[in-house]
């Protein structure tokens, strides 16, 4: 579920602040489906009027993102070189913290210490900051891609 689903009273939920007709879940209930994508939830409808919440998969089943333990990772430590291996997309600091595994505090302290070091940038976009790497960021990354 997203940000924008939440608890309407003790049997209904919503997904979305978005205008639209109230669906009812019948007695063939609702499936979830987690799928391989980074960000993003929608609901559909199948053919039998069963509905079904798609999300992003995370935890166990996902794949492992790598850490990189070679050059870079020795020169400005191994969670800072995820990070910035992980900013090759644009991300939020919540989103790179669920991707890489690692809490938000620890990513944050990440993020500055990049930041100041001018590796990244972050942009505000309503409530959240955007980060991606900079241009020298770009350049030592790819200098060490794993």
């Amino acid at each position: 579920m997203s940000r924008g689903s939440a608890w309407e009273g003790a049997d209904a939920i919503r997904f979305s602040k978005r205008p639209g007709p109230d669906r009812v879940v019948g007695d063939g209930g609702m499936l979830f489906v987690p799928v391989s994508v980074s960000s993003g939830t929608w609901l559909c409808e199948g053919p039998s009027a069963q509905y079904a919440l798609v999300y992003p998969a995370r935890g166990f089943a996902t794949n492992a993102h790598a850490r990189p333990d070679g050059a870079l990772g020795r020169l400005i430590g191994a969670g800072r070189a995820a990070i910035l291996h992980a900013l090759r997309c644009p991300a939020t600091s919540s989103e790179l913290a669920a991707q890489l595994d690692l809490s938000l505090g620890t990513v944050g302290g990440h993020l500055a210490i990049l930041r100041d070091a001018d590796l990244i940038i972050g942009t505000r976009v309503g409530r959240r900051v955007v980060y991606r790497r900079t241009e020298t960021g770009d350049l030592l990354a790819g200098r060490y891609e794993v």
